[in-house]
């Protein structure tokens, strides 16, 4: 190649290479205003990031030596990092921050692009019409369901608990007892668990939560050409594969129900249209997407993406939250017992061994006020989800004056504000639920600093779903059990994988109260 040819490339080149830094201008200049850690060309804090076991502790660390919010960067992403409320009352609230962050893509290229992750105007509609399925009413009609599972559970404590003299793996105990009940509530359809090898399904959602946590914090497999040649790829596709298989094998009834149907014409007296009408008179999910489906709004590659989030979310993030609460619970013997006796007030007779069983009514949740304390402040130490990532869609400012370009990739570090001790005092991060939550709380924080499930406009879904099944439980359970372990709150390290994961889960003894 001549010189004259080579003089002409690097022009090119540096006229490029100018207009990319001419064209985020706006992201330097934010970046000045609200200066944050150092990053390293094209990777940003990836080096410092990358390790899903270490990020949240490095995030406490960095959020104490630079005041937030601050500007710092993911590969050639400008991040927005926030872990105060004001700022995120600001965010939750602003409609030009309702879209996801970039970096869900590889979540959504993995499972499909479902509530979880899509954005405007396909979550808009996708909302919209999967809104009814978790309305009040239909939520009311799972309790049933609910309490059948916490029954199937509660006899898996006594014939293997053997009255504490056997330590027990709770958290796996929980996790068949809530994917159960999430697929018979969402899908209509009953798997037994319990009974059946599972292990394969929960370890899927496990590792390709996990996969797509390390490729968001790995910049250098952002681009998808080099992604699939990287061992990350290979076990996604191998999880992908099992994850969506199980899906199918959920809606496979649906299906075929739904090609006869548009062939033949119907038949008041078929047994199969008498399942699916009493199914659908109570509205459940699949029996939305369905009606959906047959009115033209969705596509059932739609149906399959939506099932698959759903099943995930409800699935990873309560069984988490339940296995946490059950946890600070054996951890604090003082706040089980003031539980106990609330549910002893509430379910008073309990001398027949019947009535280890007690039917949990919509009334009877209403009046478990301490359970909910309890579960809040499982979750204000533990977040189920403790990073969430939305996208800035539109220039809009700061409760400090600053205005944020559009563009802007802005990561909410929900877990650590919510440990934060200038919001939640000297014990931030001890489990004291009177002393946050109780009716005589001595502190009443910012109504954006315990956002467990988010807030605003794309507050989650299920977040009555989770609230009610996790009450059930745990009525359940402490009720008729005291549960005890050698664990102790300092000793619980977590990792940040979407949603919360521990680095060890620990064992729990029963005995029969």
């Amino acid at each position: 190649m001549s010189a004259i040819s080579l003089t002409i490339l690097g022009i090119v080149a540096f006229s490029l290479w100018i207009y990319f830094l001419w064209s985020r201008r706006r992201f330097y200049k934010i970046a000045w205003q609200l200066p944050g850690p150092p990053s390293l060309p094209l990777i940003g804090m990836g080096l410092n990031m990358m390790n899903p076991e270490t990020l949240l502790p490095y995030l406490e660390k960095i959020s104490e030596k630079y005041k937030t919010p601050f500007i710092s960067w993911m590969g050639i992403n400008c991040v927005l990092y926030v872990n105060d409320p004001n700022t995120m009352e600001k965010v939750f609230n602003s409609p030009h921050c309702t879209n996801k962050g970039d970096f869900y893509r590889f979540m959504s290229s993995a499972i499909g692009d479902g509530l979880f992750t899509s954005s405007s105007p396909r979550w808009n509609k996708h909302r919209r019409l999967i809104n009814p399925a978790f309305s009040r009413q239909i939520l009311d009609n799972f309790l049933p369901i609910f309490n059948t599972e916490a029954n199937v559970l509660l006899k898996k404590f006594g014939t293997e608990g053997q009255d504490g003299k056997v330590k027990l793996e709770i958290y796996e105990m929980l996790k068949k007892s809530v994917l159960e009940a999430a697929c018979q509530t969402t899908m209509g359809k009953k798997m037994d668990f319990h009974n059946d090898g599972s292990a394969v399904i929960f370890e899927s959602y496990n590792i390709l939560t996990e996969v797509c946590a390390r490729r968001m914090l790995s910049p250098w497999l952002y681009p998808d050409i080099l992604y699939q040649y990287s061992s990350l790829y290979l076990k996604q596709k191998k999880v992908v594969n099992v994850l969506f298989g199980f899906i199918e094998n959920l809606l496979s009834d649906l299906m075929t129900t739904q090609d006869k149907s548009a062939d033949e014409p119907a038949n008041t007296d078929n047994n199969d249209n008498d399942i699916f009408v009493k199914r659908k008179q109570k509205e459940i999910f699949i029996e939305q997407m369905r009606n959906n489906v047959n009115q033209g709004q969705f596509t059932w590659k739609d149906v399959r993406d939506e099932a698959n989030v759903t099943i995930a979310a409800t699935f990873e993030t309560t069984s988490t939250a339940l296995y946490i609460v059950c946890l600070c619970l054996a951890m604090h013997p003082e706040s089980q017992e003031k539980l106990y006796a609330e549910l002893v007030e509430i379910f008073p007779d309990n001398s027949d061994t019947n009535n280890i069983y007690h039917e949990v009514t919509s009334e009877h949740l209403q009046r478990m006020t301490y359970t909910e304390t309890v579960i809040n402040e499982a979750m204000r130490l533990f977040a189920p989800v403790p990073v969430v990532i939305r996208r800035a869609m539109a220039d809009f400012e700061l409760p400090n004056g600053v205005v944020i370009p559009k563009g802007t990739q802005i990561v909410m570090d929900i877990f650590n504000m919510q440990r934060n001790k200038d919001i939640w005092g000297s014990e931030a991060h001890s489990y004291r639920p009177d002393l946050h939550f109780g009716p005589d709380a001595q502190l009443k924080s910012h109504p954006f600093a315990f956002v467990p499930f988010t807030k605003g406009v794309r507050m989650c879904i299920g977040y009555r779903y989770a609230l009610m099944l996790m009450k059930v439980v745990l009525a359940k359970i402490f009720r008729n059990y005291r549960l005890q372990t050698d664990a102790k709150i300092k000793d619980i390290n977590v990792k940040c994988t979407i949603s919360l994961k521990l680095h060890k889960y620990p064992l729990c003894t029963a005995t029969k109260r």
